[in-house]
This record gives structure tokens, sequence and C-alpha cells, in this order.
């Protein structure tokens, strides 16, 4: 495969196991991908091709199709085969797939899910409609190729970028969370155009499509950034939970050590031990993205004084900024105050500006704490900064 027209991206060692993970996870899956006709005309275009003989090259079951969206109607489009075999330059072979008004029970026949690797490795099966154009009204392609095929995603390449919804990106989000931002359009905090994709993307959902990927093609290296990455750069709707808080298990001992160790050395965080850990489990609350744990807190309770510690509080670096530390701490309030606690506070070294302004604790004073945790504040001579807040409101 040529590789010569692929920028090189910057990679950590660290980086790798993941992307490991991802590339063993994604071998002999079906991947349906559709291109917004303006993608084929964009100067990122040739890159996309590269990384898509990419995904090819992992054998990787990829079907196209490109598309246009009109007045919240989305059409197949002609792919103009020689256009894309002309960049590809012999890396991929495109096959041309002929879709009829109607489906076509035939087509799904021959390309559904089988045990010969070379029938699709390297390949590229291209999705044209007759007569150039065809509304998806018209055309059940997609429903039948999914009732043979197991179609693991769906990826819309267009050129719209992720929507915000409260400053923070919306990276991910569960089919059934979508829908109700469906039911009143005229009042959605989402814009039009995702509200259309938004639409598509939950019948691929319901047509048993694990996940669908929206993605901005403007962006360098969108697709391969998305796929292998816990975060990714686009939108992705799942049918599953691919983000999930949870109380901590007992297998999460070791992950929870390794997680927080290196802030622990940087005196961020408290030192505990693995042992310590271990035997304070139940305390603590795990933040997990797609299998992986990415945050944790843990939550110090004391009884006679109606009172709760929020301590731990960690996010892995590169997942700073997405709100998983408001989250975490959110979630340590509300467990709290629904177990009749009235009092929550921490005890910070350098993020009293982050629990101040994004999760609405105050200054406190030492004498605020249970007299068991103003002893071994002064034991333990941190001296961190006391911050509340009060969970009756």
């Amino acid at each position: 495969m040529k590789h010569s027209s692929i920028q090189q991206c910057e990679l950590k060692p660290s980086d790798l196991p993941g992307i490991l993970r991802y590339v063993q996870i994604f071998r002999d899956q079906t991947f349906v991908i559709g291109m917004d006709q303006a993608v084929t005309k964009s100067e990122n275009f040739p890159s996309i091709l590269q990384e898509i003989a990419v995904l090819a090259s992992l054998n990787i079951r990829l079907w196209l199709f490109v598309y246009t969206c009109e007045d919240s109607k989305f059409f197949f489009i002609d792919p103009i085969q020689e256009q894309f075999q002309k960049i590809l330059d012999g890396t991929l072979n495109c096959e041309k797939i002929l879709i009829l008004d109607e489906g076509d029970h035939h087509l799904s026949r021959n390309y559904s899910t089988s045990n010969d690797h070379s029938a699709y490795k390297h390949s590229l099966k291209l999705i044209c409609p007759e007569n150039g154009r065809l509304s998806f009204a018209e055309s059940d392609f997609i429903e039948h190729l999914s009732k043979t095929t197991a179609i693991h995603k769906l990826i819309l390449l267009g050129e719209n970028e992720c929507p915000a919804i409260d400053g923070e990106p919306l990276t991910n989000i569960a089919a059934m969370e979508l829908k109700d931002y469906l039911k009143d359009k005229a009042r959605s905090i989402l814009p039009q155009w995702f509200l259309d994709y938004s639409t598509f993307a939950i019948f691929a959902i319901e047509l048993g499509i694990e996940r669908v990927h929206i993605l901005n093609c403007k962006r360098h290296h969108a697709l391969l950034n998305e796929l292998f990455d816990k975060i990714g750069i686009g939108t992705m709707v799942h049918s599953n939970k691919y983000e999930i808080l949870r109380q901590a298990s007992a297998e999460d001992g070791a992950a929870l050590f390794h997680l927080t160790k290196n802030s622990v050395e940087k005196d961020t965080l408290l030192n505990r031990s693995i042992d310590t850990i271990q035997e304070n489990i139940s305390d603590y609350r795990v933040y997990e993205i797609d299998g992986s744990i990415v945050a944790c807190t843990c939550m110090q309770y004391f009884k006679s004084d109606k009172s709760v510690e929020i301590g731990s509080v960690f996010v892995q670096p590169y997942y700073n900024g997405r709100g998983i530390g408001r989250k975490l701490v959110t979630d340590a309030c509300e467990k709290a105050k629904a177990e009749g606690y009235h009092t929550a506070f921490v005890l910070t070294v350098d993020a009293a500006n982050f629990f101040q302004t994004k999760c609405a604790f105050i200054p406190a004073d030492l004498s605020d704490l249970p007299a068991v945790r103003q002893k071994a504040y002064r034991e333990n001579k941190r001296h961190s900064q006391v911050l509340k807040k009060e969970l009756d409101h």
C-alpha cells in the first residue's frame, strides 16, 4: 500500500496499546461509510481515501456511498468510480454495486457476511444508485444489507463541526437520549443539520447497527482519530453504554492504583497504597469509557457530622476539558445527598478553581471539618485548601 500521501500523525508510546486493541476489535467487522458529496470535492478528499485504504488493510469489510442532504432529505449520489480509483492508484480495489429504487435482495445475498476473507481484503464496495441519484426513502438498501450482514458501524463523513451542549462537545450520545432532542425540534439546542443526521442515525441504530459516527472531514485525519481513540473528534450515536459512571468493584483496584500513581508522585493526590485502595474499594466511583477506567473519585463518609469528603478526584490528562471531573463530583454530591448527608467537602492542593467554578464549592475553614478529619489534616501537613458545598439546596 502507498503511504506517501498520508500525513504523519504524532503518536506517543502510551497510545499504542489502545490502538492495537481497536485493531483487534475491528478486524473482520463491517463498516458502511457515507461521504457527503461536498467532501469528494474538498482538498482533504485524497487523504480521506487513504485513511479508508488503511481500514481495508486491517481486513475491515467496507461499503461506501456518496450522499447529499437537501431539505432534510438524504439522497444517494453516483460516487464516480473513476475518481476514486485514480486517487487510490491501485491501493484499493473499487467494486461498483448498483442499487435500485425498491431495494435489491440479490445484492444483499451476494455480499452478506462470508468466511472468505480474500473476497473483501483491500477492496471497497461502491454503492451506486440507478440513474445516478436516489433518495434514501425510495431505497431500503441499508435495511436489506443490515438484515444479512452484521454492520458494526455506519460512518457519515461530512463538513459540519461536532455540536456542543452547555459548552461541551457532544462526542457521544445514546440513541434513546438523542430521541428526546428530536421530539421538539423547534426548541432543540442542536443545529438543524445535526437533527437531520440524528434522524438517520437513530434509524440505523434501530436496524441493529451498533454505532453511528458523524464526522467533520475538514479536520485532518478525522476518520482514523475518531475510530482509534476512546473519545474521538466527532459525534458517536450508540445503542449500548459507551460511557459509564459506576461503583468501583474489587477487580478495579489495580487499575485505580496505576491511574492515580503519577499524580500521587507529584503530590497533587493523597498517597494511597494498592492495599488501601482495595480495602476501601466500595468508596470509589469510576468513570469508564469504552471499557477502560479513565477517571475516579473516592468518598469518605462521616456519619456523626452528616458530611462526606470527596477525594482523589482524578481524570487522565488526555480527557481533561470534557466535563468528566464535574460529572464525577456532581454524581458524588447527589449520591451523598440521597443517603442523607448535608455537606460535602474537599481538600485540594491545586484544584480549588475547578471546584469553585465548575462544582459550586465555596471556601471553608479547617474548623468546618469533622474533628477526626481536622486531626488528619494537621498530621499530613499538605496545606490543602478547604472547600465545602451544602447539599440541602
